[in-house]
C-alpha cells in the first residue's frame, strides 16, 4: 500500500473477531399454532433467559423453531443475556410481524444503567491509537486509586468523550452552510458532533491506558482536547444471537407503498459480543439490522434484505445502518435500498462491511450524517450509486463533515466521494472502481490489489 493507512478495522465484530460466533444448545422447541403466535414464543425466549448461564461462555440455550410461519401481533424481545433465538432454515422458518406497527420485530436489547465515576483529561491522541494517556502528573487520590484499579481488573470500562468545540467547527468550515447570520440554524452548532467511544482498558502503565480498540478520530487540546471517565453498566447484556430464519413485515397489498407495518427487522441496544447470521428480511421499510449507540462488538452476516415496502426517500431503506461502534456486516445484500450500508450520526467506531452487495440503490452508502470515523468498505459493490466519504454542507440537515479516518479498499460503485476534512483525519481510496471526486488519497485505482481484502 503506497500510504498508511489511518485505522485498524480488525477489532470489529462479535469478541473483537478473536473468536468465532459460537453454536449454541438447544434447551427448547417451538411449533407454529396456525394463531397468534407472539406469546407463544415470548414465553419461551422468557423461559431461557431464566437458565442458569455456562460458566465459560456465558450461554444459557437456544430456542429453536420449527419449519413453518409464525404470525406475531406483537415484537419479540431479549432482555438477557446468553439468549439464542434459531430457525431450522432461512425460508423454512418465518416470522411474520402483523398489524400497525413502525418499530421492529426483533428487540435485543439490554438496560441503559450506566454509573459513571471517576474523570480524566486525555492528552492529544492520534486517529487509530490504541493508547491513551492521562494529562497531567498530579492525579487526586481518588484519580490514583482508579488507575490502579484499572491495573488489577483487566476490562475495566472507560468512556472517552471528544466534544466538539465551536473552534473546532469553525477550523472544518461548518459554521454556516450559507444564508448569513439569519439562517445560523444551517451549521454545526457546539454540541451537535460530539463522539464517545466506550472501551475497555486492557492494561495500565503509569498514565498510559491501552484500550481493546483504537480511537478513530484525533484528539487534540486547541479543540478542546477529550475527557475519559471510568463507568459500570450492569444492564448491558451479551452472547445473543438471532440465525437461521427469515422475518417478514405484513403490509397493506393493494399500497405498493405502504408504510403502515413493521419497520425494522432487528433492533440492537445497551448489547455487546451479539450476533445476526443466516436470515433472510422481506418487505420493511426501515432498515433489516439497525445498532445504537449503546451497542458494540456486534456482527451481521450473511444476510438478504428483499423487497422492502415503503416510499423512496426520508430515513427509509437505510437497510444495514450501524450508530454504534466495532460492528461488522460481511456477505450482507441488499436490493432496492436507499443507504443500503450506512453508517449514522456521530457513530463512535470503527465499523466493517465487508464482502457486500447492492442491488438497484436508490441512493448512496457510507456515512450518511455528521462526523462517524473509521469507516471501512471492503469488496463492497453497490450498483447504480455511490460510496460517500465528504462533507454534506447542507444536505442531511446541515450534517457537515461526514466521516474521517475510513477506508474504501477493493470496492465498486457508480461514484466514489473521498475528501479528507484536514491532514489529521484523512480518508483513502485504494484499489476501487468507479468516477473518483475528492482530495482523499487514492492510490492503486480500477485495478485489482492485494491482499485482495483488507479485514
Amino acid at each position: 500500500v503506497a500510504q498508511e493507512l489511518p485505522m485498524d478495522y480488525s477489532y470489529c465484530g462479535y469478541h473483537r473477531s478473536e473468536v468465532p460466533i459460537p453454536s449454541t444448545k438447544v434447551v427448547t422447541f417451538v411449533q407454529p399454532t396456525g394463531g397468534n403466535d407472539a406469546a407463544l414464543l415470548q414465553n419461551a425466549i422468557d423461559w431461557v433467559s431464566q437458565q442458569k448461564p455456562d460458566k465459560q461462555t456465558g450461554l444459557r440455550g437456544a430456542v429453536l423453531l420449527s419449519e413453518g410461519t409464525f404470525s406475531l401481533s406483537e415484537p419479540l424481545r431479549i432482555r438477557t443475556s446468553g439468549v439464542v433465538l434459531r430457525g431450522s432454515g432461512r425460508d423454512k422458518t418465518i416470522l411474520v410481524k402483523k398489524g400497525y406497527d413502525r418499530g421492529a420485530l426483533i428487540y435485543i436489547e439490554g438496560t441503559h444503567d450506566v454509573v459513571t465515576k471517576e474523570t480524566f483529561d486525555i492528552n492529544d491522541t492520534k486517529a487509530g491509537s490504541l493508547t491513551v494517556c492521562v494529562q497531567g502528573s498530579s492525579l487526586t487520590k481518588d484519580q490514583s486509586m482508579a488507575l490502579q484499579s484499572a491495573t488489577l481488573n483487566p476490562g475495566t470500562r472507560i468512556s472517552i468523550y471528544r466534544p466538539s468545540t465551536q473552534e473546532w467547527i469553525e477550523s472544518l468550515n461548518c459554521q454556516s452552510f450559507g444564508g448569513g447570520k439569519r439562517m445560523g440554524y444551517w451549521a454545526c452548532h457546539p454540541g451537535d458532533i460530539d463522539v464517545r467511544w466506550n472501551r475497555q482498558i486492557m492494561t495500565v502503565k503509569g498514565n498510559e491506558l491501552t484500550l481493546d480498540a483504537p480511537i478513530t478520530s484525533s484528539i487534540e487540546s486547541r479543540w478542546g482536547g477529550a475527557k475519559a471517565v471510568f463507568y459500570e453498566q450492569k444492564g448491558l447484556i451479551n452472547e445473543c444471537g438471532i440465525e437461521n430464519l427469515s422475518l417478514e413485515s405484513d403490509y397493506n397489498h393493494a399500497k405498493p407503498l405502504d408504510e403502515d407495518h413493521c419497520w425494522d427487522g432487528v433492533y440492537l441496544a445497551d448489547a455487546e459480543d451479539c450476533w445476526v447470521r443466516m436470515v433472510n428480511f422481506r418487505h420493511f421499510a426501515g432498515s433489516a439490522v439497525v445498532i445504537q449507540k449503546s451497542a458494540g462488538q456486534i456482527t451481521v452476516e450473511d444476510y438478504q434484505s428483499l423487497e422492502p415496502i415503503s416510499e423512496i426517500g426520508g430515513f427509509r431503506r437505510r437497510t444495514f445502518l450501524t450508530f454504534g461502534e466495532m460492528t461488522l456486516f460481511q456477505r450482507c445484500y441488499s436490493e432496492h435500498g436507499i443507504n443500503d450500508f450506512a453508517v449514522g450520526h456521530t457513530a463512535p467506531g470503527p465499523n466493517a462491511f465487508v464482502q457486500c452487495d447492492s442491488y438497484e440503490s436508490f441512493g448512496p452508502s457510507g456515512a450518511i450524517s455528521s462526523w462517524a470515523p473509521g469507516i471501512l468498505f471492503d469488496i463492497v459493490n453497490i450498483d447504480g450509486n455511490d460510496i460517500v466519504f465528504k462533507n454534506w454542507e447542507l444536505e442531511k440537515f446541515g450534517a457537515g463533515w461526514s466521516t474521517a479516518n475510513s477506508t474504501m479498499w477493493q470496492s465498486t460503485a457508480a461514484g466514489l466521494f473521498c475528501y479528507s476534512p484536514d491532514s489529521l483525519n484523512r480518508n483513502i481510496s485504494h484499489g476501487c472502481w468507479g468516477q473518483i471526486q475528492g482530495n482523499g488519497e487514492y492510490s492503486e485505482m480500477n485495478e485489482n490489489v492485494r491482499p485482495y481484502s483488507l479485514f
